[in-house]
């Protein structure tokens, strides 16, 4: 597994502590974890046609 380390904001860490404390999470890296996980599945669809856009382009255009 790879690691990452973020700086946050105060208040950002505040409200992430506060989901830890009232039992959303078991910790901060599974909080961390879960937000990435979802930001990915929900955003999906455009990365996956920014790839296929840029892709396209080189196959018409080459890398020049």
């Amino acid at each position: 597994m790879k690691t990452l380390h973020a700086a946050l904001p105060e208040k950002l860490y505040g409200e992430i502590s506060v989901l830890i404390q009232e039992g959303w999470f078991h910790d901060e890296q599974e909080l961390v974890r879960e937000a990435l996980q979802r930001y990915l599945d929900a955003h999906r669809p455009e990365l996956m046609e920014s790839c296929i856009r840029a892709d396209v382009e080189w196959g018409l255009y080459g890398d020049d």
